[in-house]
């Protein structure tokens, strides 16, 4: 999905389109419970709040060649997953109750800040290598990654308080782009119940159509790849937003077959132990 440098671009204008949206919330809105469990919407903007903080330093290593762990950190991919991602979720709360009332403006300054770190970066960097403590990413993979933070945790507040929200179509291909190399097998790993490895396909619709095959199980961590002519043990037909909120975990595969999101073929028997 486009080059480096629109990447770039649309990472400022969806963080200066949420920033106008989040302008138009009431206080009631802000304390609301949003889609993540341990956050209110408050909570959410937060931890967007703060990624400029996480992250850009890390970048702006990247930038002049340093892709190693800052001081203090462990190894890039070294740890535990799960406790980083619980451990985040106290991180967003208490830098939340540090800014007081001052949410809204510490998210407009960050943005801003953000927006100068990526002013950055050229065309011939998107390779480069950058710290993460998931793992070592390049460039180009941190600005996918920005996208969909922005988007997802979009979808997380406005689901919360709006009856059908829309990710934004322009970045849904950005957040495909990182699912093969940064979230698929890390985040979301639907065959690690599967004694036996399958082929998952899906097929999607709507306003970002494509074709994918996760392969997952038999004790292999997942890949995602583009479809290709291997026969597929199922197929799961979706839009794309339905699919990326079921790997995020926003969506169980058994509801969006109940609510028709998701019509699976082949052998439906592999949905009894498809999980994340």
């Amino acid at each position: 999905m486009g080059s480096v440098l629109e990447k770039v671009q649309l990472v400022k204008d969806e963080s200066a389109r949420i920033g106008e949206y989040l302008k138009t919330l009431s206080p009631e809105a802000w304390a609301t419970q949003s889609a993540c469990d341990a956050w209110q919407v408050s909570d959410v903007v937060a931890h967007l709040t703060g990624a400029v903080d996480r992250f850009g330093p890390n970048i702006v290593r990247g930038l002049a060649g340093d892709g190693s762990a800052p001081e203090g950190m462990p190894p890039a991919g070294v740890g535990d997953m799960a406790a980083r991602l619980r451990a985040n979720a106290q991180v967003a709360i208490d830098f939340k109750e540090s800014l007081g009332g001052e949410i809204l403006a510490a998210y407009n300054d960050s943005r801003v800040r953000f927006d100068a770190v990526f002013a950055e970066v050229k065309e011939a960097d998107k390779d480069k290598f950058c710290y993460h403590a998931a793992g070592t990413i390049s460039i180009e993979t941190y600005l996918n990654l920005r996208i969909t933070e922005l988007i997802v945790h979009e979808w997380d507040i406005r689901s919360s308080l709006e009856a059908a929200p829309e990710m934004s179509a322009e970045s849904l291909p950005a957040i495909i782009d990182m699912f093969p190399v940064f979230v698929v097998g890390r985040l979301f790993d639907p065959g690690a119940k599967m004694a036996a490895a399958a082929r998952f396909r899906f097929e999607l619709t709507g306003s970002v159509p494509g074709s994918y095959d996760i392969v997952a199980g038999g004790g292999q961590m997942a890949i995602m790849e583009s479809a290709s002519d291997k026969r597929p043990d199922a197929i799961f037909g979706c839009d794309t937003q339905t699919f990326v909120l079921l790997v995020y975990g926003r969506l169980s595969l058994e509801k969006a077959m109940v609510d028709g999101l998701i019509v699976v073929s082949g052998d439906t028997s592999l949905t009894a132990n498809f999980g994340s």
